[in-house]
């Protein structure tokens, strides 16, 4: 027997995770996942990792597993009206130097609505002991090996740009987990350059290698040293193969005498080195596949639509090659699409008055402003320029950031303080220029960038900040991204807009006659077609002629008289539009008729398109803003009185984007740690004409699924109602 360092057994420890511990917690009235998260030191994100329910809202009285991290636990106060640090001292018999130090975001003031922590729980010995252990059976036999890791001395590393935690534990042999261990601010923070943080030298301790029992040269020289493993309940030779990084061939070579039948209890040799984290499940969004010959990493990739980045997080043994026989996780096709965070829109929350975190937030503004095409010189030139076709995007982008600069004004007011920088993107396909954007200038320190705003661009600039985890928001496009985690969509996709509308219609429609009427040639309209009919299987569908044409007499065999008439009419063609909607507005005299579509597009805004008719439909449309009429002098929001008077004219829509995005982040990043967490916030913020509610794909970022449905009412107006 020969004996090995401690390289070897760091190696296989830091590959593996120890059992997390919890206990319980039940909920108390007026208990949300936030407050508990500070009671407890942890984050929201864990407990919704080991609560996925509690996603959808907690209830009173409800049992939740905490995550134990260094076992502390503190007694919180929510700020109300008029309190001050003083006195929340007085009432908690404590002093206010105390709970700053529990709270140093404090020192800049407080607002309602904030969470404190504002003294220990100090617990007996028993009480210190969680009352709840998480295990795996291979964990239990492994566990004493922990207990020899003990740590001698501790080293100071600074972070480097572009430095990970997880660059940095290899680097050290150790562990995220050990790091975060002594540097407690990385449970909540993420490490930024010029950080100072502690690292754990831990004593050499020499262990015995289990003699194998297989040559190396049976397997290709892949397997130094191997171990002997007791099968447990519920484990197959896929599960145990793609633990330890081997095919299941391999397992039985290791094992020529092996019982097929796999029975509990078996001993069998595996490779000593563990690839997969113990503690990770497959849960059943997941399943374990065996890669086919003359697969490869592409063709898996574009066969399950997954990014790169995924496929190696839940395989990370994958960077050392594919073969034939590995055994790997992937999402179920049916779990691709499905969410890991996803909240109902019906609850608001105004962020506002829930500040808590006052440092400096760093936002960077990415925006095609075209100053390469610009003639400085010439000021009649450029002016022409930017009034031209060609400059469009030039003054999408000016419109936008005047939105942006209102909204950093505002954020202000509330005592948020922003460092902003802008940057210039000059065009659309711009890769390469963006990614040297970013590696010459300190994108690393970003709380958040918004923008680019062209799809390729914007996707260009997540892929490069994925390093930093900075998010990254796409303002303006309704295109998903699978491929980045820390990729914001801000604009629901038309698929969502068509979910909304049908699904309004869906919960009020036993006694309706449905009657669909949609353009013929054109695969999208064929698609919303087949999507209706699956959803009404008795509706009534009029017939069309050639050339996309209906007569009076096709639609008078699909009307009802005995019941309210909904009709959907999807269509970009004008001359159609044109056709139906004097049709159907004709009948309205003798029909109960009402008039729905999934996209309103530029077609139904059309001159020859008549509003009047809309409005005797009463229209209804999903939309992505609320389109006040801001013309309207008596109507006019604050935003936009404020914005005329500063700028001479009313606000484009894109400037109350750039407005509302940008506001609702900065109060987003004003009470939480980071945009992520944010996102975990159950509730709907809503500003001058948009709203919104993240959502997070399992595999992919998050994306904003909050709209509204508009109606056409009486004399022209449009109405909110949904």
């Amino acid at each position: 027997m020969k004996k090995v360092l401690l390289f070897f057994f760091v190696l296989f420890i830091t590959s593996i995770g120890f059992a997390q511990q919890y206990k319980s917690h039940k909920v108390a009235k007026g208990e949300n996942v936030y407050r508990i998260a500070k009671r407890y030191n942890t984050t929201p994100e864990a407990i919704y990792k080991i609560n996925p329910n509690a996603k959808e809202g907690i209830q009173e009285g409800q049992i939740l597993a905490i995550p134990v991290i260094d076992d502390q636990e503190f007694q919180t106060h929510v700020v109300e009206e008029g309190d001050t640090v003083y006195n929340i001292s007085k009432k908690y018999n404590t002093t206010p130097e105390a709970i700053y130090i529990l709270n140093p975001e404090a020192v800049n003031g407080i607002n309602l609505g904030q969470i404190l922590r504002v003294a220990q729980i100090e617990k007996s010995d028993t009480a210190n002991t969680p009352t709840e252990n998480v295990s795996d059976p291979i964990l239990d036999s492994i566990k004493p090996l922990e207990e020899i890791r003990k740590i001698v001395r501790f080293k100071t590393h600074k972070v480097k740009r572009k430095e990970t935690l997880y660059g940095i534990a290899q680097k050290y042999d150790i562990t995220v987990d050990d790091i975060k261990k002594h540097n407690k601010r990385l449970y909540s923070e993420e490490i930024r350059k010029r950080d100072r943080i502690r690292i754990p030298v831990f004593e050499e301790v020499a262990v015995e290698e289990t003699e194998t029992i297989v040559p190396v040269d049976t397997l290709g020289g892949r397997i130094s040293t191997t171990t002997k493993y007791i099968v447990k309940p519920k484990e197959t030779k896929y599960s145990i193969s793609r633990r330890h990084g081997i095919t299941v061939g391999e397992l039985d070579q290791l094992n020529p005498n092996m019982d097929p039948n796999f029975p509990i209890g078996m001993e069998i040799i595996v490779p000593t080195t563990i690839f997969v984290p113990l503690e990770e499940i497959i849960e059943p969004e997941f399943e374990l596949y065996e890669v086919q010959p003359k697969e490869t990493i592409y063709s898996i990739l574009k066969r399950t639509e997954i990014s790169s980045d995924s496929l190696f997080k839940m395989n990370p043994y994958l960077r050392e090659g594919l073969k034939a026989g590995m055994v790997i996780t992937l999402p179920k096709t049916e779990a691709i699409d499905s969410l890991a965070i996803n909240f109902p829109e019906s609850k608001y929350v105004k962020l506002d008055n829930m500040l808590s975190n006052f440092k400096t937030k760093k936002l960077a503004i990415m925006l095609p402003f075209g100053l390469d095409t610009l003639n400085p010189d010439s000021r009649q030139e450029t002016e022409e320029y930017i009034k031209s076709r060609k400059a469009r995007g030039i003054r999408v982008a000016l419109d936008f950031y005047k939105g942006v600069q209102m909204a950093v004004d505002s954020a202000k007011t509330r005592g948020v303080s922003i460092d902003l920088s802008v940057f210039d993107t000059q065009k659309n396909n711009n890769a390469n220029y963006i990614k040297q954007l970013i590696n010459q200038n300190n994108f690393d320190e970003m709380d958040v960038v918004i923008g680019p705003l062209y799809q390729s661009n914007v996707e260009a600039a997540a892929a490069e900040l994925k390093k930093y985890e900075t998010p990254v928001l796409s303002p303006l496009s309704n295109k998903e991204s699978k491929l980045y985690s820390n990729f914001f969509q801000t604009i629901p996709t038309d698929v969502m807009l068509q979910d909304k509308l049908i699904n309004y219609v869906a919960n009020d429609s036993t006694d309706k006659n449905i009657i669909i009427i949609v353009q013929q040639g054109k695969k999208k309209h064929e698609e919303i077609k087949n999507k209706l009919i699956a959803k009404f299987p008795n509706a009534k569908i009029p017939r069309l002629e050639e050339g996309n044409y209906l007569y009076e007499v096709h639609l008078n065999k699909v009307l009802a008289k005995d019941k309210p008439n909904w009709v959907f009419l999807e269509s970009d063609d004008v001359a159609l539009i044109s056709n139906v909607t004097p049709l159907l507005n004709a009948k309205a005299e003798s029909h109960q008729i009402t008039l729905f579509t999934t996209d309103k597009d530029d077609a139904f805004d059309d001159d020859n398109i008549k509003n009047e008719y809309l409005s005797n439909l009463h229209l209804h449309y999903p939309s992505i803003g609320k389109e006040y009429d801001n013309y309207d002098e008596n109507n006019m929001t604050p935003f936009v009185k404020r914005y005329k008077k500063e700028y001479g004219t009313i606000p484009s829509t894109y400037a109350v984007r750039g407005f509302d995005i940008t506001y609702d982040i900065l109060m987003r990043l004003g009470t939480a740690d980071d945009l992520y967490h944010a996102a975990t916030f159950e509730g709907t913020t809503e500003y001058v004409e948009n709203k919104f509610n993240y959502a997070k794909k399992l595999l992919g970022g998050y994306y904003n699924k909050a709209s509204y449905i508009i109606k056409f009412d009486d004399d022209l107006k449009l109405t909110v109602i949904e």
